[in-house]
């Protein structure tokens, strides 16, 4: 029942109207923060984590801007933490990044007006029309003569001030956003290898299966054509990875109990492809002046100014 609902949402959203659909291939890096507290002692980072980072981007942009998202990235934030002897396991240790994990995306993004880095251009433009009685400028002679007498229906000239501005040049649109990351596939918190006499363990920090997003992005423009975008990213796993686990040791017990957090950002570039509606620009009517007979108005104007004196 749920796939035949979200297949009517999406389609919903797709066959709304003033609204743009956007491609966003990415590529940048990541630099995970993973830190493991071992027996309740304080955090600490075992190994760096700056890697590339690979995503595609799908938003839907509407008229105020407002934009869901959707889209899957490469994420490598858990970090193996490997020991033998747990009561050395806060010294004597082994630690690797893990494998590289695909995670799932989606939340909302708003995108700005254009900034300009200079200032918009603007183009005045003066139009001079002349009507007597239907006829445009074409007769102004007559129309100058006639037009001191009320009686020859001749109009003033009047001058149309058309100003329009053109939005040239370099432009920035800023593009924050919010949402939730989703790794479906993850391996167990803590892994138990027998090894003779003596077990190894091996603990998965960082295993958080979502993750909270946010970032901002600056979309670069040129004579209104979206060029690239430089987004920054921020994100914090959600939950956390708590564990515990008892061994003996020469008829000792211990009990040992493993923790993380994550937490990171990133940084990447993009080229955006838009898919635009073309909207149908109704045809524009063509306006055939009527025939005027020149020497027929000389006549009418001159009865007309005789008449009135």
């Amino acid at each position: 029942m749920r796939c035949p609902v979200l297949i009517a949402v999406f389609a919903g959203i797709t066959l709304t109207a003033n609204a743009q659909l956007t491609l966003l291939p990415q590529a940048g890096f990541e630099n995970s923060n993973t830190k493991v507290s071992y027996n309740n002692l304080p955090y600490f980072s075992p190994v760096g984590q700056v890697q590339p980072k690979f995503s595609l981007r799908a938003d839907y942009k509407f008229k105020n801007g407002f934009s869901p998202f959707a889209g899957i990235s490469t994420s490598r934030p858990s970090v193996t933490y490997s020991f033998t002897d747990p009561e050395k396991g806060m010294t004597e240790y082994n630690a690797s990044m893990g494998n590289v994990q695909a995670q799932v995306q989606a939340g909302l993004q708003y995108t700005s007006k254009p900034l300009f880095f200079k200032k918009q251009t603007s183009s005045t433009s003066k139009t001079a029309t002349t009507k007597v009685e239907g006829i445009t400028s074409n007769h102004s002679y007559y129309s100058s003569r006639c037009g001191h007498y009320s009686g020859c229906g001749a109009k003033k000239s009047s001058t149309a001030e058309k100003t329009k501005s053109q939005n040239k040049g370099w432009s920035l649109r800023l593009q924050p956003s919010a949402g939730i990351g989703y790794i479906p596939s993850s391996s167990e918190d803590l892994v138990i290898n027998p090894a003779g006499s003596q077990n190894s363990y091996t603990y998965n920090a960082g295993n958080n299966k979502t993750t909270f997003l946010t970032g901002m992005g600056f979309e670069f423009a040129k004579n209104e054509k979206r060029l690239f975008t430089l987004s920054v990213n921020y994100f914090k796993g959600l939950g956390d990875n708590l564990t515990n686990f008892t061994s003996e040791s020469a008829g000792k017990t211990t009990t040992t109990t493993l923790n993380s957090k994550l937490s990171g950002w990133g940084a990447s570039l993009g080229i955006p492809i838009g898919f635009t509606k073309k909207k149908t620009s109704p045809q524009q009517k063509v306006e055939q002046k009527p025939k005027y007979d020149y020497q027929k108005y000389k006549t009418e104007c001159r009865y007309r100014c005789r008449k009135t004196f």
